[in-house]
């Protein structure tokens, strides 16, 4: 009969929290990517403002790829920064709780809509003076994740695809169990 109850449950529960676990990449965000074409030597240059219209010194400022916090930089007294040595392609920027899909394109390559520099628009929990990107030094669960290699988006594609394979199973099984129930012709 249906021995595979137990597996479409828990099958079921991964693909809800990798769904859920997926929410966060733009939190914070609008989700809209911009468009930012890098400097000749590979430097993303930006600004930090708050909600107020003022300029926010000392923010830190991430850019992360896939989820892993690649480069940072710190905010001046202006509020500008310059992060050094990026190669072009989906990145986010990060500040504080804020984060912002960016598209970076080398220079030269960029779109005509594409801006020289990124203006971001902090909110007001912005921790000044800390630095979350670091190497080898941090405490256990600063800068990361928290799945190790596996950022959200693959443990939601891994639900998505044990949830497909458990609606496989369950389908074959419903197909076995029809065929077995089946009358035979009478001669």
């Amino acid at each position: 009969m249906r021995t595979h109850t137990l597996l479409t449950k828990v099958a079921s529960i991964a693909v809800c929290f990798g769904v859920m676990l997926s929410n966060p990449v733009l939190a914070g965000g609008n989700g809209i990517i911009k468009d930012v074409e890098l400097s000749k030597d590979g430097t993303l240059y930006g600004q930090v403002y708050s909600p107020e219209g003022k300029t926010v010194a000392d923010a830190v400022v991430q850019l992360r790829y896939q989820g892993t916090a690649i480069a940072a930089a710190k905010s001046n007294t202006s509020g500008q920064f310059a992060i050094g040595n990026v190669r072009g392609g989906a990145h986010e920027v990060v500040i504080g709780s804020f984060s912002s899909p960016v598209r970076l394109w080398s220079a030269g390559s960029a779109p005509q809509s594409a801006t020289q520099g990124i203006l971001v628009q902090a909110d007001e929990t912005i921790v000044r003076g800390q630095d979350p990107y670091c190497n080898d030094a941090c405490p256990p669960g600063v800068g990361t994740s928290g799945f190790g290699m596996l950022d959200v988006i693959t443990l939601a594609t891994v639900g998505a695809a044990v949830g497909a394979l458990v609606v496989g199973i369950d389908n074959n099984n419903k197909l076995k169990d029809l065929k077995a129930a089946a009358i035979p012709a009478s001669p």
